[in-house]
């Protein structure tokens, strides 16, 4: 027999998911905006030839490398259609995904009058 969750519980962690989804994204976002200010110029604009060096350009561009790596995994990873698609598959009676469920935290669930009470 398959356990179907209730209704609050079942739309807490769709909420959660949302959140933790939500979350990811905005984090991707941070990392694409590392980048562009990685591989900016206007802080050599100070310089007397307004050029970086070629060590320093190299660099610049290694990191704004890694940032836009990291930012697209990011991306890929908690998509808004990844998310729909767990969401789906979690309405239909399927477990959310070990990857996903391993994220979860209390932070992405609704609070209760418990998690109020219990804040310092």
């Amino acid at each position: 027999m398959l356990a179907q969750p209730s209704f609050g519980q079942g739309r807490d962690t769709v909420f959660a998911v949302h959140k933790l989804f939500r979350e990811k994204r905005g984090g991707a976002a941070g990392y694409s905006a590392a980048a562009d200010t990685a591989s900016s110029r206007k802080r050599y604009a100070r310089l007397p030839n307004g050029q970086p060096t070629g060590q320093e350009a190299r660099q610049d561009a290694l990191a704004a490398a890694a940032f836009t790596t990291v930012s697209w995994a990011k991306a890929g990873r908690y998509s808004p259609e990844r998310e729909a698609n767990i969401i789906e598959s979690y309405r239909l009676g399927n477990p959310v995904p070990a990857d996903i469920r391993g994220k979860l935290r209390r932070k992405h669930f609704h609070l209760t009058a418990r998690d109020l009470s219990l804040k310092p």
